[in-house]
């Protein structure tokens, strides 16, 4: 799969918000990637934008997946790390 072939479903604030929408999409089966300056994660990781990309075959899916107000929040509560423990 070619660069051309992965789209922009999500601007990230930071590269944790990233890495949940990421393992989100992932894990309703949805292919996904990122995207950033890899030197912001070596000087300011945490406020660096970064963009979450999935080829464009699953861009529809991932709108709907992005599309539940609460689903993130929702997936996040219940893991380690990412929601409130």
């Amino acid at each position: 799969m070619t660069e051309a072939d992965w789209v922009v479903i999500y601007e990230a604030g930071n590269l944790v918000e990233g890495q949940m929408v990421q393992a989100w999409l992932q894990g309703e089966g949805i292919p996904a990637r990122l995207r950033y300056e890899a030197l912001h994660t070596l000087i300011a990781p945490v406020s660096s934008p970064v963009e979450v990309l999935v080829p464009s075959a699953w861009t529809e899916k991932a709108r709907e997946v992005l599309s539940e107000s609460e689903g993130l929040e929702e997936w996040a509560s219940g893991r380690p790390g990412f929601g409130s423990d």
